[in-house]
């Protein structure tokens, strides 16, 4: 059985939007320049709001190529 498209971009554009969020607000409220965790943690974040994107984008030229 194959998931169907609309729920996959759903589910990656939800993933990269709250990644995104997630980074912005530990930036704006974490010390991120005395605390290396809290650094650490919003570049994992912002690499995940970033490969989002890409697979976002990736979906999208799929999508366009099969319809």
């Amino acid at each position: 059985m194959m998931i169907p498209f609309p729920l996959i971009f759903a589910t990656v554009l939800a993933l990269t939007v709250l990644s995104g969020i997630a980074a912005m607000v530990v930036a704006f409220v974490g010390n991120t320049r005395s605390n290396e965790t809290h650094r650490r943690l919003v570049e994992v974040l912002a690499q995940i709001a970033l490969l989002g994107a890409g697979a976002l984008i990736t979906l999208l030229g799929r999508a366009a190529d099969a319809g």
